[in-house]
Order: C-alpha cells, then structure tokens, then sequence
C-alpha cells in the first residue's frame, strides 16, 4: 500500500478570487455552492514499485455549499499517457483508497464518486500557468502580484492544513470553462497554485 508523490498543483474554483471556502467552514461560497478542480503535475513518486513520475491528474468536484461541509460529487481525469499499472494506482491514490492524507481528507467532502476517465491532459507553467483536459475545460492562470513582480501568497488558511500546503500563490482564474455531464458546467475565477510532497 506504501506510495507518494510530489510536484506542483493548481486550484481553480467557480467562486471569486479568493475562494472562501480555503478559510474554513463558516464562510460561505460566493455562490452557495462550489465546483472546481484540483490539477496535480507529478514530478516525482511511485506506488508499491510503479514509477508515477510524469504522470498528471485533474479531480473536478462539486460540493452543494463550502467544501468543510462535503457531500461532494468527483470525477478523476487521468492524463492518458499513463499506462494500466500507472491508471490503477493513480485512481486508487488520488481517490482516497489508498491510505495516507487523501483517504481522511476525500473521505470527509465526498460522498459520490464517477468513473474515472483516461483524458489528454496538458499542464504547462511559467509566467501564466495553464491546464487543460481534453473535451472537459481549460484554465489561464495569471498571478496576482505588486509593480516589482513579488507574488501574493498566502499561509495559515484552514484548508492549507487539510491539505498539507504551506504556502501558495493567488491567481485569476476567469479565462477558463469546465464542463461535465455529472459536475455541470462552470466559468472559475478563484485560482491558487501550489506545491503538493504526500506520501502513505
């Protein structure tokens, strides 16, 4: 059962920046309810002997009020470049099933889960950081910075905890849409980028 991974993520919601929900479970979502994805760009990891090095994953969610409250409904979407081995352990990790943080954290805010699907999924990063998962949606990151180029981060919010993130950069998200026939269709705004080192 023993994996981990590491690398850089991105979260991108439907509510304005920034998400209410990062705060904790007495603010509400900007508009009652939330749908996002998380996109995570594995530079490193493994699971019981499988290389998950370059490996990507997208999980799109909805939660009917702030994330804290769960009865969430998800979908993976796993780049589909991976091979057998690499799907199964993927899916099982980033679903929960696999122990370690994700099992208590999904486990708590989500109550559905959809069939995973293998998808083309493109992340880039730099100056404006993008992804995009074929025939689903795509988003533009821009940061959010001062005259000099220092970034805006933040730290100490309650879901960074939750998630072991210590630190992130708070980004526009607008130019981006997502659709899915079990998530629904949405435009984000609220957008973090991050760095993710999880092991079970």
């Amino acid at each position: 059962m023993a994996w981990k991974v590491s690398g850089r993520s991105m979260e991108l919601c439907s509510c304005n920046a920034w998400c209410p929900c990062w705060l904790g479970p007495d603010e509400p979502a900007d508009q009652g309810w939330c749908k996002g994805i998380l996109a995570y760009d594995i530079e490193a990891g493994d699971s019981d002997g499988v290389d998950l090095a370059g490996c990507k994953v997208v999980l799109m969610a909805h939660w009917p009020g702030n994330f804290f409250h769960g009865n969430g409904t998800a979908r993976l979407f796993i780049g589909d470049g991976a091979s057998a081995d690499q799907q199964r352990e993927l899916e099982a990790i980033y679903s929960g099933n696999k122990g370690g943080l994700l099992e208590g954290l999904f486990g708590a805010v989500m109550s559905t889960w959809k069939p995973a699907q293998a998808k083309s999924i493109t992340i880039a990063w730099g100056d404006k950081p993008t992804v995009s998962v074929d025939g689903v949606g795509q988003v533009l990151a821009a940061p959010f910075g001062d005259e000099a180029g220092k970034q805006a981060t933040v730290s100490g919010a309650a879901a960074q905890g939750a998630f072991q993130i210590t630190s992130m950069v708070l980004a526009n998200g607008r130019e981006s849409s997502w659709s899915d026939p079990d998530i629904g269709d949405w435009k984000g705004n609220s957008c973090t980028l991050h760095r993710f080192d999880w092991a079970a």
